[in-house]
């Protein structure tokens, strides 16, 4: 055996700086999804005690506690007395009614806490769909920061359907399986895709955006299927429950009082409302931003700069919208030949917010559809197409939502009694939503490809669809 003598050398392996230090393990994404879910199944929980509490506590008040509430008292008066629309205590249209009419089986503090109790099967699933939507169009999906950042955005609206009852998370859930299914451009997916669509839309009307959008879009079969969908939703499954001549009756009275007044005529109803139109006569009619009672006497709280006729505050509101639409038009006015793109996600994400700003009666509860926005920009964060500044942009949008959408809360009443009423009053919302939405519309690429196309649609056995798109002007 040879060994080393005094001028042998010996070549050690170089070792990087930190060789012997040890890797640090990032959580795998199956563990942080069961943390999450463990955080949010305790969260549920506490809130269903909350809210089976809190009717209990009440009980004896004539008055309903919340809208969830108020369903449990009216909809056994529709389902066993045939009770007519003359109120909007419950605004939905009857197929509505089928959802949360198993819950009249219990108590109302019971009804409560199991209607609690189910809204993570609404929101954990859209949350999940929405990172597939990203994933799908071929964007990064947002950084750990920007998740934190996007969740708490839309923890308030979240909170704030599940304690006032809401029926908003109801309507999401199929309208983001709608656009989830949409990216696989099939004959049967653009079918499946259409059929939710109109779900949601029978659910509440706002959705109705997307089938303009899907029409500005050229898929027809998804747009004929959600057409027939609404037939179907809105006529045929009521009618197996209720009867076809009591469910026309409700649809008419229900379109007349829900519909109408705010289509044909320009009411709007709510001056306190988080919408533009809302936001518009608030700041420029002389009507109420709120009431309060002082010592039995009912107080009026007015925060309008000038004194517009209510009518004419009421066509600016409508005339803006207009505005809106068609530059929005303009600005998606380039082909999209797929829905398996980024660009698909940032369209879908104006056409959902605009939802929100169109609609006569949004509030904070109602800006879970804002979960779109989010996530379109939590994506352009890090997304090595958009340009530096747009990243930054994009961060610091989501930076401001989140603060603001902070003081949607009761954190507000720290600037005294109306301090709510006040924070409300500003719109914070609607300024968060505006904040997103200038991002996405005017965020510039270093490569605009990546904002077209990602695969080309081809057919396939028989079960494709050939690609669609607008044309350019």
């Amino acid at each position: 055996m040879k060994t080393l003598e005094h001028n042998d050398s010996v070549t050690l392996p170089k070792l990087q700086p930190g060789a012997f230090m040890p890797k640090k393990k990032t959580p795998s994404r199956a563990v942080i999804w069961s943390w999450g879910l463990l955080f949010v199944a305790i969260l549920t929980i506490v809130l269903a005690v909350q809210a089976h509490h809190k009717i209990v506590a009440n009980m004896n008040m004539h008055k309903h506690i919340d809208a969830f509430d108020s369903y449990m008292k009216v909809i056994p008066l529709f389902i066993h007395q045939d009770k007519p629309y003359r109120s909007d205590r419950f605004p939905l249209p009857p197929l509505a009614m089928l959802f949360v009419a198993p819950f009249t089986l219990l108590s109302r503090p019971d009804a409560q806490m199991a209607w609690v109790l189910c809204k993570p099967l609404f929101f954990v699933p859209i949350f999940a769909l929405l990172l597939g939507i990203v994933r799908r169009g071929g964007g990064p999906i947002p950084p750990p920061w920007a998740i934190a950042l996007i969740l708490i955005v839309w923890f308030f609206p979240v909170i704030g359907d599940i304690q006032e009852g809401q029926m908003n998370l109801l309507m999401l859930l199929p309208l983001t399986a709608a656009l989830w299914l949409a990216q696989t451009e099939t004959l049967t997916a653009h079918i499946g895709s259409g059929l939710m669509l109109a779900l949601a839309i029978c659910i509440k009307v706002t959705p109705l955006a997307f089938i303009a959008y899907f029409l500005y879009r050229r898929r027809w079969t998804l747009v004929a299927a959600a057409v027939l969908g609404i037939g179907f939703w809105l006529f045929v499954i009521p009618a197996i429950f209720f009867g076809w001549r009591q469910n026309l009756t409700w649809l008419h009275q229900w379109t007349g009082l829900m519909i109408l007044p705010y289509v044909a005529h320009d009411v709007i109803k709510f001056p306190n409302g988080e919408s533009i139109p809302e936001f518009i006569l608030r700041f420029t009619a002389h009507l109420p931003a709120w009431k309060s009672t002082v010592h039995g006497r009912t107080v009026n709280h007015y925060v309008n700069i000038i004194s517009l006729p209510a009518k004419l505050a009421q066509k600016l509101g409508r005339g803006l919208l207009g505005v809106i639409a068609v530059s929005g038009m303009l600005w998606a006015r380039r082909n999209l030949a797929s829905f398996r793109t980024r660009r698909y996600l940032l369209e879908i994400a104006m056409v959902s917010t605009f939802m929100l700003w169109a609609s006569e009666r949004t509030w904070v509860p109602h800006y879970v559809t804002l979960i779109f926005a989010l996530f379109a920009v939590g994506m352009l964060t890090t997304d090595p197409a958009a340009t530096l500044r747009t990243r930054r942009l994009a961060a610091g949008a989501l930076a401001v939502a989140a603060f603001l959408m902070i003081w949607t809360s009761d954190l507000a009443k720290i600037f005294g009694p109306n301090g709510r009423h006040f924070a409300d009053c500003a719109d914070l919302v609607l300024i968060s939503s505006l904040a997103l939405g200038a991002v996405i519309v005017f965020g510039r690429f270093n490569d605009r490809a990546d904002y077209a196309v990602v695969e080309p649609v081809g057919r396939q056995a028989g079960n494709s669809l050939p690609s669609g798109g607008v044309n350019t002007g």
